[in-house]
């Protein structure tokens, strides 16, 4: 007898055992399943006999393969996903618990104080069309990855997982490259405010290094050689000499290297493993703060985010939308259109996508193409044809 069946008894009539394993409460068929050493009784939330027996069968096969609902997913969603939220604290990086914190707060909007049991498969996509209305569908199936995971711990996104499916994204470009004129705009208003002095050093550094925007904020005060006018750039995901690089520093770079080097010591940062760009010990540290060298810093973590200065800096130089990490591209572009050779250009960019590098290529030909029509434009020459040979010569 399989072990998630009601017992029959003998004593029983006939007439009052479960049909099929069913039977019939106000209308609704139900069924008896042992959970957790108990017998319970489950509603299959439908009147129709057929479906009733297949619901059962399907519950009895979820049990069997550790799929089945459990005491989890009768949590609100907001007290689920707290608790989620607590067994990844030690698991993942801080970055990733910000991260996971700002993409839950359109979910607990939407299922805050629903069990996890109760939501369908047509309320998530009615989340997403209504999400979609607002942002990105990249954000929206970001924050559907979250509701997954929440889902997949009180084991019941077995029971949405065929109806569900992401939003389709747009494919991304390459990135965006700045004009010369657009360039010097957007610095220029960059260092027009001091609430905007670290976003306009970040941006100039990598918009002359390559370094991406993770990286900017991982460099630490060792990796700045102003003596040799290099950069030591290292991966997000290594500490080791193993995934650094070592970019030349040019005049730009030079600058914004010595500003931040300065504003850093006076905030604490003295050691070389201290970071370049000290994470703030409050939300609202005072601009002041940073010339007296209040201790509102702590130089052994990083910056989170310049993300709120950076937005508005771009919008002031006309430039909305525009990414941080677009100044990566336009870095690696200028490279290409100055002739540099893939090899030098991974050098200093590190890792490219052979997708890219193509894209770069061409770039890297259409500025030799571009250069070798200037020489027309300088020098114009009257073409010769040579005389066309007679049949005597």
């Amino acid at each position: 007898m399989n072990p998630t069946e009601v017992p029959m008894r003998k004593d029983v009539p006939a007439k009052a055992r479960d049909k099929d394993g069913v039977h019939k409460r106000r209308g609704v068929w139900h069924y008896k399943l042992k959970i957790g050493g108990k017998w319970k009784e489950v509603s299959t939330k439908t009147t129709k006999h057929k479906e009733a027996v297949n619901v059962r069968r399907e519950a009895i096969q979820a049990q069997a393969e550790g799929r089945l609902p459990t005491d989890f997913a009768k949590l609100s969603f907001e007290k689920a996903a707290e608790v989620w939220s607590a067994g990844r604290e030690h698991m993942v990086a801080p970055k990733t618990r910000r991260i996971d914190k700002e993409r839950m707060v359109a979910l607990k909007a939407s299922f805050g104080g629903m069990r996890l049991c109760d939501i369908t498969s047509e309320m998530v996509r009615a989340f997403q069309l209504k999400r979609v209305a607002k942002v990105s569908p990249r954000t929206v199936n970001l924050e559907t990855k979250v509701l997954r995971m929440v889902f997949r711990m009180g084991r019941v996104w077995a029971s949405i997982a065929d109806d569900f499916k992401s939003l389709p994204e747009a494919r991304r470009g390459p990135g965006r490259a700045l004009s010369p004129e657009q360039e010097h705009n957007l610095f220029k208003v960059a260092c027009s405010k001091p609430g905007w002095t670290v976003a306009y050093f970040a941006a100039l550094l990598a918009a002359n290094t390559t370094a991406r925007g993770c990286e900017v904020k991982g460099l630490r005060l060792g990796d700045v050689d102003l003596l040799n006018k290099t950069l030591t750039i290292r991966r997000a995901s290594t500490k080791t000499d193993a995934g650094a690089r070592v970019v030349p520093l040019n005049v730009d770079a030079m600058l914004a290297c010595t500003r931040l080097l300065d504003r850093a010591r006076k905030l604490g940062s003295v050691a070389q493993e201290h970071y370049l760009l000290p994470a703030a010990l409050f939300r609202h540290t005072k601009t002041g703060d940073e010339l007296n060298g209040s201790s509102g810093y702590d130089p052994t973590k990083p910056m989170q985010t310049w993300r709120t200065a950076w937005r508005a800096l771009t919008v002031a130089a006309s430039l909305p939308g525009l990414r941080f990490h677009d100044l990566r591209h336009h870095s690696i572009t200028k490279l290409a259109e100055a002739g540099v050779p893939d090899q030098t250009l991974m050098a200093i960019a590190g890792h490219v996508s052979r997708e890219m590098l193509e894209h770069y290529s061409h770039i890297r030909m259409a500025a030799k193409r571009d250069a070798v029509a200037a020489l027309d434009a300088k020098q114009p020459t009257k073409t010769i044809e040579p005389d066309q040979p007679t049949l005597a010569s």
